[in-house]
């Protein structure tokens, strides 16, 4: 290496005191406590932190072995899902997975559990060049007999084959709340399963154990990765019972695990599980054996409004699972919330993981996060506090006690209910649909296929609360759905004082307001007295004004405005800003609610949707 190319001999070294001098210098002598931050598992994240010694890379994949490169095959036609399959093989893929009708990562839409559709989408794919995935849900014994006389028929040999078959029996019951008939005799199920596929050569994995349901219902990190640790030992326990020795068991059963664009936390959430596998085997004194994790990027941040955000989304996540460790990696097109996915969507997620790989070479080092300060910390924090949830399953009496009980939903409430103040404070900014929204963007196109119906399933057997999946922009979205339905496209008057320079920051931020509720923002000019101001309001059409400007005029000239916007018919006027010593007096004078930072920005605009008679997308 050339001697320029050195960093170390390049740049002068610095100690943690010397950063840590530097950076309260520029807190003007604060603590850095105060820009300490916490993640949903209640992880302190320091703004500084040193490099952690002694840390060597984990075991992931083999060294310098890219990741698979997974597409979902899930267009209810079979033949339209295997003209997709090819075009994606051709094209860089060398993993499907295939969710059934009814499965949650289906979400909709997915193959029928029969061995026509299986055979008809798979055609002229070469299976013993790829990976498969089944994501059967409901279905996943048909799925898994029917995919193997898929296998039979076209002859390959079934040792040769990598394919995963995702019985879950366990994630199946968290996301649909029911069991039939009972755990008993699911898990005996499960094993015939098991044991025809092992009679016909397969080699498995047989098990997935998903964190999916678990995510996107709500689950933190740490609370995700306790609820698949749970499940991995109550499967083992299971397949040990049937006979299976410790090595023979844990080869049975493979984990995915959803990332999202928190690019550190999902990097750090894939090493956790790594140590939370190896902690479970040193435990239960069994020799290490390594875990096969499969990552999918969250349908939980996905969003309707602004899809195009999504590819940086998606994007980050993958870089995050791929350097993380995962040893295969889906990609959910942007348009996945919107519909079923078409040809561009997929090309493009395609293609971000081929950039990844091929153009940036991301797995040529193996866990590149080690001794990193900052990874190693959330590694150990995420794998303790997953840890302490793993024993609280087993003190609750395991998986399915502790789902059918409620313990597992009531955390994922708390989890739920602390993040969902984060949304409506745009605290958590959601970019297009909390934050910086586009009310005019342009519809995306995706197939024009109806979602299908799920297969039915028993109705009686063993319930607990179903773990419904949510996408974090629900909320927003339902507000843009209402005003887009209203009679009347709502609009708020922008009364701004001064010049330009006065009033555009706020002005740009209470846009964002009142637009994140489909509410558009007259704001094209300022004014310098009250009657102008009110003249313009009369002429805009608007229902309701908001003041916007600095404090300084705010204390001149607003009260003035705002008693003459009441008096000119404004339903409602809002003031951007929080002038604490100037509040009374303008409530006073006709000032209805503040818009600013930190305020819980649903809740108003819920309200102005009310004054304004928007009655609520589901009522539309």
């Amino acid at each position: 290496m050339s001697d320029a190319l050195r960093i170390s001999e390049t740049f002068p070294g610095y100690s943690h005191q010397d950063w840590q001098a530097v950076a309260e210098k520029a807190l003007k002598g604060a603590p850095l406590s105060r820009i300490s931050t916490k993640t949903e598992d209640g992880v302190a994240v320091d703004p500084i932190y040193s490099r952690k010694e002694g840390k060597a890379p984990l075991a992931m994949r083999d060294a310098q072995t890219p990741w698979a490169i997974c597409q979902k095959v899930d267009h209810p036609d079979a033949a339209k899902a295997n003209e997709q399959a090819l075009i994606d093989l051709s094209n860089g893929t060398n993993m499907l997975s295939i969710p059934f009708a009814g499965s949650a990562p289906a979400r909709g839409f997915g193959l029928d559990a029969s061995k026509e559709a299986i055979a008809t989408a798979l055609k002229d794919v070469l299976l013993d060049l790829i990976k498969i995935r089944l994501e059967g849900g409901v279905t996943g014994r048909v799925a898994a007999s029917a995919f193997a006389d898929v296998v039979k028929e076209r002859g390959f040999d079934p040792a040769g084959l990598d394919v995963s078959f995702g019985l879950d029996p366990i994630g199946t019951f968290a996301s649909h709340g029911i069991m039939a008939p009972d755990w008993a005799g699911r898990t005996n199920q499960m094993l015939d399963a098991i044991k025809a596929l092992k009679e016909q050569g397969f080699k498995g994995p047989f098990i997935t154990v998903d964190g999916r349901p678990y995510h996107d219902a709500g689950a933190s990190d740490g609370q995700e990765l306790g609820a698949v640790l749970a499940s991995v030992l109550t499967y083992w326990r299971v397949l040990e019972e049937a006979g299976y020795e410790a090595a023979e068991a844990l080869s049975m059963i493979d984990v995915t695990l959803s990332v999202e664009a928190d690019q550190f936390g999902s990097l750090a959430k894939i090493r956790a599980m790594r140590h939370l596998w190896a902690r479970m085997l040193e435990a239960a004194n069994v020799p290490f054996l390594p875990l096969t994790i499969h990552a999918e990027t969250s349908w939980a941040m996905m969003t309707r409004l602004d899809p195009w955000v999504n590819i940086l989304r998606v994007t980050t996540a993958s870089f995050a699972a791929g350097v993380g460790g995962a040893d295969s990696v889906c990609i959910l097109p942007h348009t996945a919330a919107i519909g079923l996915p078409d040809t561009l969507a997929r090309r493009i997620s395609r293609n971000l993981q081929t950039l990844l790989l091929e153009e940036s070479n991301l797995y040529q080092v193996t866990d590149p996060a080690a001794g990193s300060g900052y990874v190693e910390s959330l590694t150990s924090e995420i794998a303790q506090r997953a840890w302490a949830r793993f024993q609280q399953i087993e003190q609750a009496g395991g998986m399915i006690e502790a789902l059918t009980s409620g313990v597992i939903a009531g955390w994922i409430d708390e989890s739920n209910e602390a993040r969902g103040k984060l949304i409506a404070s745009r605290k958590n900014a959601l970019t297009g649909a909390s934050a910086f929204p586009d009310i005019h963007e342009d519809a995306v196109a995706v197939e024009a296929v109806e979602p299908v119906a799920a297969p039915s399933f028993a109705k009686q057997g063993v319930t607990c609360r179903a773990l419904t999946a949510q996408r974090l922009a629900e909320p927003y979205e339902a507000l843009r759905d209402a005003a887009s339905s209203a009679s009347k496209a709502p609009s708020v008057f922008f009364a701004n004082l001064g010049r330009i320079a006065d009033y555009t920051a706020r002005s740009t931020w209470a846009k964002n307001f009142f637009e994140a509720g489909g509410v558009a923002a007259l704001s094209d000019q300022g004014f310098d007295n009250a009657q102008s101001a009110i003249d313009a309001f009369k002429q805009s059409g608007a229902e309701i004004a908001c003041l916007v400007g600095p404090d300084g005029l705010y204390e001149d000239m607003a009260d003035q405005i705002a008693s003459g916007l009441k008096e000119a018919g404004a339903k409602m006027v809002y003031l951007a800003g929080r002038p604490k010593e100037l509040m009374e007096a303008l409530s006073a004078a006709g000032v209805d609610a503040y818009a600013f930072e930190g305020c819980d920005v649903l809740a108003e605009l819920t309200k102005i949707h009310a004054i304004l008679g928007i009655k609520p997308a589901a009522q539309a």
